[in-house]
């Protein structure tokens, strides 16, 4: 029986099947920075200062955005995440933009990730970012806010360029260079930014930095955060164990080992369709097979 003759290999055999297959990630990302976008406009209110400026003021951005007042208080925390989904409501170049290289390069890691780690990825680097950006604010005495998804999709585009270091690009959609390329010189341009040696307004260099380097710590290291959001009861019973090393109690739990391989077999299944069925390590092999059978015996009860 080949790989792809296996339940886990299979496509949707119907229609229904189809309509009700998992929707990309990163399509759903910028379908919500869209709406938070037009929910930015509708909100938007135009204040004429006493000498004649006109400023803009958004409720949305008011809310969602962090600030160096951010990190000071705990209760605000939940806008370390929401900033990530605003953008500046005074041009749509902002969102176009960071949609455009989200679009570009979350498709391809989301594919090599599987949809629930790459999602967990994103986040966690507007996160980090996010705290980043807060710091960076107390540190400059600066009373602004930092809105943007900008710190996660230059993560996102950092990761790409490890994943498919020699797949070319067009940088500013006109000169062709090599993904690990354009890395050095996103890196480079925000480093410069961050201790100064660029002016280019309104441009969170800091928080750009926050996503590139978790990027390059999540590929060196091997990151998977899947592995934190699947600690087995055993593991966390670690402590009760006799002097043999057994566990005192044991538990088995098949559905949590079925959605810990489910995650496991998508990433291969990309690795597969990248390089090719040969690729795989006789550990990989295992993890689908146990997950077909794990899936075969889920139907039989």
């Amino acid at each position: 029986m080949g790989i792809y003759d296996r339940d886990y290999g299979r496509q949707a055999y119907s229609p229904w099947e189809q309509s009700n297959a998992p929707k990309s990630i990163t399509v759903t990302l910028i379908i919500i920075n869209v709406f938070v976008f037009i929910a930015e406009q509708v909100t938007r209110e135009q204040i004429r200062t006493s000498n004649g400026d006109i400023l803009i003021d958004c409720a949305v951005i008011d809310w969602l955005a962090i600030s160096g007042d951010t990190l000071m208080k705990p209760w605000m925390w939940w806008q370390f995440l929401t900033y990530g989904f605003t953008h500046d409501v005074g041009s749509i170049n902002h969102l176009l933009f960071n949609m455009i290289g989200l679009f570009v390069f979350g498709r391809d890691v989301e594919y090599r990730l599987g949809r629930k780690e790459f999602l967990r990825f994103y986040l966690i680097a507007v996160i980090l970012g996010g705290i980043v950006g807060s710091v960076t604010h107390l540190l400059d005495g600066n009373a602004g806010l930092t809105i943007g998804a900008s710190g996660a999709v230059i993560g996102t585009s950092i990761l790409f360029a490890c994943f498919f270091p020699n797949r070319e690009l067009l940088l500013m959609l006109v000169i062709p260079v090599k993904a690990w390329v354009m890395a050095i010189i996103f890196i480079t341009v925000d480093l410069a930014g961050a201790l100064g040696l660029l002016r280019f307004s309104n441009t969170a260099f800091t928080v750009h930095l926050a996503g590139a380097f978790f990027a390059l710590a999540y590929f060196r290291y091997g990151w998977n955060t899947q592995k934190l959001s699947n600690v087995t009861p055993q593991q966390w019973m670690k402590p009760f164990r006799n002097r043999s090393g057994k566990s005192l109690l044991k538990i088995h739990d098949p559905d949590r080992q079925l959605a810990k391989d489910a995650d496991e077999a998508d990433r291969i299944l990309a690795k597969i369709h990248a390089e090719g069925e040969e690729s795989l390590t006789a550990g990989e092999r295992k993890i689908l097979e146990r997950y077909s059978r794990l899936q075969r015996e889920k139907r039989n009860q």
